[in-house]
């Protein structure tokens, strides 16, 4: 009898195969296939630019959910959607009244929270987190070491700022 050979073989599996899988698979280049468990920590390191602007897309995200219940709401935004040409905010075209909502809605929270004063609200909500964890009894070493790199970083970047109105 001959032995059957598969003439499309599947493939090797690459990334996650469920969302809650807590890694994912990879192939090196000898073909070898390995998996690897990685802590997706990727959106925890944002910049504060990052995180104001995610802040933007959520508040955008939730306003547009309950915007696109009923027909008779579906159907305002359409009409402002065809009574602003289907511009939006940063004058892009968008062929999709919910799309043009969307960027609306963002960009309306950000004209309602402007970076700088966001970002000083962030600052002081950072500094007293470390105030209060730091005045506490039980004060690791690496907290103080931490609080006192973010004070110098922050110390550098008021002299450079002082350095390049001088200038």
């Amino acid at each position: 009898m001959a032995q059957a050979e598969n003439v499309s073989p599947v493939a090797k599996v690459h990334g996650k195969t469920k969302k809650e899988s807590p890694g994912y698979y990879y192939v090196d280049k000898a073909g070898n296939q390995f998996y690897r468990d990685r802590v997706e920590g990727y959106q925890r390191n944002q910049s504060p630019r990052q995180k104001w602007n995610s802040l933007a897309f959520g508040a955008a995200h939730k306003q547009i959910r309950e915007l696109w219940t009923t027909d008779e709401r579906i159907a305002q935004v359409t009409e402002e959607w065809n009574a602003a040409m289907r511009i939006g905010a940063n004058n892009r075209p968008y062929s999709d009244p919910k799309n043009w909502k969307f960027a609306m809605l963002q960009h309306e929270w950000k004209v309602e929270h402007p970076f700088e004063q966001w970002y000083t609200e962030y600052l002081a909500d950072i500094s007293a987190t470390a105030t209060e964890k730091t005045s506490s009894e039980n004060v690791s070493d690496y907290m103080l070491k931490h609080q006192a790199e973010i004070l110098e970083a922050q110390a550098a970047a008021l002299r450079a700022q002082l350095k390049a109105r001088h200038s």
